[in-house]
């Protein structure tokens, strides 16, 4: 039996993902064994999943998503994920967040406390971490003992030395969060 891990990074207008199959040990790294889009988002969605060597493994189209709701794209996801699967089983689904703020660096359990701070952080990347969010908010609806895992763009960006995150500007932008 093979382990899985999916990798999420939504966006407004498209959701990409891969599966990953783990066997638990720290001798064996991950292995990527497929990979896939959404793409379309709010007007006409297309699903395509392809192999490592760019076989397509599944395709579905939903010519008129007026009434579609994001979540059953993402259930059309994780679903077919989950029946790829067949014997094996989805362990975790990690997400791409663009903004950690300073206090996220590390990939965290996404629980309703972080959520409530992701929220909070949307007016740093308003275009990006709603979409970010939503999906992690819809699978754990529907899935709530599955762990997702959130990670963060801005941990690049937590180990910059403070000469280079600081911009010109006056001390009082800095303590409020204001950096490069």
């Amino acid at each position: 039996m093979v382990d899985a891990v999916l990798t999420l990074n939504a966006g407004s207008s498209s959701l990409k993902f891969s599966l990953f199959e783990v066997d638990g040990t720290a001798s064996r790294a991950p292995r990527r064994a497929l990979h896939g889009e959404v793409e379309g988002i709010g007007s006409a969605p297309h699903m395509i999943v392809r192999d490592l060597s760019g076989a397509v493994l599944a395709e579905q189209r939903w010519p008129d998503s007026r009434h579609l709701a994001f979540s059953s794209l993402l259930e059309a996801v994780v679903g077919w994920a989950e029946g790829h699967l067949g014997a094996d089983r989805l362990i975790a689904v990690g997400h791409r967040i663009v903004h950690g703020g300073p206090d996220h660096y590390r990939p965290e359990r996404a629980t309703a406390a972080l959520l409530d701070g992701l929220d909070r952080l949307t007016p740093l990347a308003p275009l990006h971490e709603p979409h970010n969010i939503a999906p992690i908010r819809a699978i754990a609806a529907a899935r709530p003992n599955l762990l997702q895992v959130a990670c963060f763009d801005t941990a690049f960006h937590h180990t910059m030395p403070k000469v280079a995150t600081r911009f010109a500007l006056p001390p009082e932008y800095e303590q409020a969060g204001v950096r490069r």
